[in-house]
């Protein structure tokens, strides 16, 4: 079983509880069995990887320049606002789910509050039409300076505007200049969500519009009950559940997607 990070907290767990019992007196057929699911865990993952259409040359360039980039390097040289895992990146699994989102609804205008490196971005840029715009927030001026040079490797690239700065004062100008998007995807800083989710919806959202908040598993400290859980996602969530004014589905896609419509939306006339 690999030691890189996994959002599912049942396969940190199991890592735990396998360690404990190589350590201890314990049957090898148990230990064998624990191991058999770990491996299950992540051939299913790797399935749904595998069964994913695969990203453009454009797209799989940005997601091996993110992993591969020296974070940990920058940070220690101040060139980062902070100490950057490249496991941030939306990855082409979930980059996906967000495509067929946005295709579907037809949007051509996408707002997205929190750009990283612009794997989402650009992947949301190449099923829109040459007209549409994806209007992306990002207050670390080094992430934008580097997502930008990834959007231009791309032809889809030019669909892409970076605003550099506090997404809260970003997408409060947005909404004082009367813009609206048909798409609104929430991946910025935590503690910050619940006021994003609410200028989303009351003041950028279009009609029929559709709002995706990510992370809304945080790594399942919004749901555990034995460990601190993370009150900012679980309060953004709590507040969007007792809403009798929208419909939600939170699907357990990678970190979870909470995804947000208009009731008056959804409903037949």
């Amino acid at each position: 079983m690999s030691d890189s990070y996994h959002h599912d907290p049942a396969m940190r767990q199991l890592r735990e509880v396998l360690t404990l019992a190589k350590s201890m007196d314990v049957p090898v057929t148990v230990i064998s069995g624990l191991e058999k699911v770990g491996e299950l865990m992540k051939k299913r993952d790797d399935y749904c990887d595998q069964k994913t259409a695969g990203p453009s040359e454009a797209m799989a360039a940005l997601i091996k320049d993110t992993l591969e980039h020296p974070w940990k390097q920058l940070y220690n040289e101040e060139k980062t606002k902070w100490d950057i895992n490249p496991v941030m990146m939306s990855g082409n699994l979930e980059g996906y789910v967000l495509k067929f989102l946005v295709n579907a609804s037809k949007a051509k205008k996408v707002l997205e509050v929190g750009l990283f490196t612009g794997c989402s971005a650009l992947g949301m840029a190449e099923v829109m039409p040459n007209d549409g715009k994806v209007v992306t927030c990002e207050f670390d001026p080094y992430l934008a300076k580097l997502a930008r040079t990834y959007m231009d490797r791309s032809p889809h690239g030019k669909k892409v505007q970076i605003l550099i700065g506090s997404a809260l004062d970003t997408i409060k100008d947005l909404a004082k200049s009367g813009e609206q998007f048909d798409f609104i995807f929430i991946d910025a800083d935590r503690p910050g969500k619940s006021e994003y989710f609410h200028i989303a919806l009351n003041n950028l959202l279009a009609p029929g519009g559709t709002i995706a908040l990510d992370n809304a598993l945080s790594g399942g400290k919004s749901y555990m009950t034995d460990t601190p859980h993370d009150d900012r996602i679980k309060d953004v969530n709590e507040i969007i559940a007792t809403r009798e004014d929208i419909y939600h589905v939170l699907l357990p896609v990678r970190d979870g997607i909470m995804l947000v419509r208009r009731r008056t939306d959804m409903n037949y006339k």
